[in-house]
């Protein structure tokens, strides 16, 4: 990237991003907006005239696909209440989000394989038909036809073999290997996508990004224009435990860094949280992270008085953890009766934490459909915020690494809350190591006193 890029503002980044025809890797840190920026990318390709079949997005889970979908949506609705001239047009394209390939690797993978399998079946069927019609006329002697049954033997064993082979592959695997070894089911995917989205780009794995790249270069290997949109945060790689694993997001940029039409880009400002629990995080993962980038606070003011009360705090407890869970959501209820149940993110290490955190909760009010949008394992919270959330289980043993997937996963675990964040700190510790987050230095929560 040339050097003007690199002094940009956050704000001409975004406009760059929207509308710029270059290949893009962007690095966007929690709270950026990112599905809302590729959102508004995607609309103006639309608005362009791009056909809505012509796109394949790729998300991490199935929840990320339907936000994907329902952003989409969102701003297409948007841009018909004020364009509408085109509000006709743009009526069509949200009805027909469905010709969009928005879907997991896996289910693409395995899209791609079954397009495969059709078309073999296909070819035996005609096969079939082709030997029946010529069935009077390949009368042939007994010596041709023992060595054609014996070549027709061979080539089935040789397919049984391949066959059992591919079973023990990954479906990525499988998928990766089909494209390398059918180039013109490759460029059959190359004309059909000609604009490809990938998002949390470092849980990928080298496999996937081979595909992905496949699809993103042409038959010379030199990437297509304007086709290739990549989104991620190596802070937040929680599925690759493995350095070789970990390293794949890094190459991958330093790949795209050397390529003349693809730009990578930094986003560091943070819109969702205020400037409290964005220092504190800040202050807390620079010494605990690798070249650790900064976030920047960008929260509007007038958002925090969407919560009665913000900070980072501590709350101590003795006994067990679920009852001090139910007493210290119930106080905060009580305290602030205008809260609901969407204000608050429960995080735990477990689906049996999860289970358990959810049954001590049944009795402070909450129906079973809340509970089950508070209440979840760390892992699966990418995507999710809320006004407060609530670490359970902190003050943990030091791992004595200096960061590790743990680390990773405290980091997406904290970036979840917009103004309050507290740590349940007791006897059965699990993470958020006291040494290393300084949580008995944090103010207590105390109700009922101005915070």
């Amino acid at each position: 990237m040339e050097k003007s890029k690199r002094f940009w503002t956050e704000q001409r980044k975004r406009e760059y991003i929207r509308s710029a025809e270059d290949n893009l890797f962007i690095i966007a840190g929690p709270g950026t907006g990112k599905t809302t920026l590729l959102s508004r990318r995607i609309l103006n390709q639309i608005m362009g005239g791009e056909r809505l079949s012509h796109f394949l997005l790729i998300a991490f889970t199935e929840e990320a696909v339907q936000e994907f979908k329902q952003k989409i949506k969102k701003h297409l609705y948007r841009e018909i209440a004020i364009n509408r001239e085109a509000s006709h047009r743009l009526k069509k394209k949200v009805h027909g989000i469905d010709l969009m390939h928005i879907m997991t690797f896996d289910d693409f993978c395995l899209w791609v394989l079954s397009m495969k399998k059709k078309e073999t079946t296909e070819e035996k069927e005609r096969n079939e038909i082709e030997k029946d019609k010529s069935g009077e006329e390949a009368k042939i002697g007994e010596e041709a036809k023992t060595g054609e049954e014996a070549k027709i033997g061979e080539e089935a064993k040789t397919g049984e073999e391949k066959e059992k082979s591919e079973e023990v592959l990954s479906v990525e695997e499988r998928c990766y290997r089909l494209l390398q070894e059918d180039k013109a089911l490759l460029q059959v995917l190359r004309r059909d996508f000609s604009k490809i989205y990938a998002d949390e780009l470092q849980d990928l794995n080298q496999t996937q990004l081979s595909i992905l790249l496949s699809l993103a270069t042409d038959k010379k290997g030199k990437m297509r224009h304007n086709c290739l949109f990549m989104v991620g945060d190596p802070r937040q790689t929680i599925y690759q435990e493995a350095e070789e694993d970990k390293q794949v997001f890094f190459d991958m940029k330093k790949k795209m860094e050397e390529k003349k039409n693809v730009r990578v880009l930094y986003l560091n400002e943070n819109y969702r949280a205020n400037k409290m629990l964005v220092d504190w995080i800040n202050e807390a993962f620079r010494k605990r992270m690798h070249s650790y980038r900064d976030m920047y606070p960008s929260q509007r003011k007038e958002f925090l008085k969407y919560c009665p009360f913000h900070g980072v705090f501590r709350r101590d407890f003795t006994g067990e953890d679920g009852i001090a869970l139910r007493e210290l959501v119930s106080e905060i209820l009580f305290a602030y009766p205008n809260l609901k149940e969407r204000d608050f993110l429960i995080l735990c290490r477990s689906k049996e934490k999860q289970e358990y955190y959810k049954k001590s909760l049944s009795g402070v009010g909450f129906s079973d459909s809340a509970l089950d949008k508070m209440v979840f394992e760390a892992h699966l919270s990418k995507g999710l915020n809320a006004n407060i959330v609530i670490i359970t289980e902190a003050g943990g043993n030091c791992s004595g690494k200096m960061e590790n997937r743990l680390t990773r996963l405290e980091y997406v675990a904290v970036t979840r809350a917009k103004h309050v964040l507290i740590f349940l700190k007791g006897e059965a510790e699990e993470w958020f190591c006291d040494q290393y987050y300084g949580l008995h230095a944090l103010q207590e929560l105390r109700l009922g006193e101005k915070q």
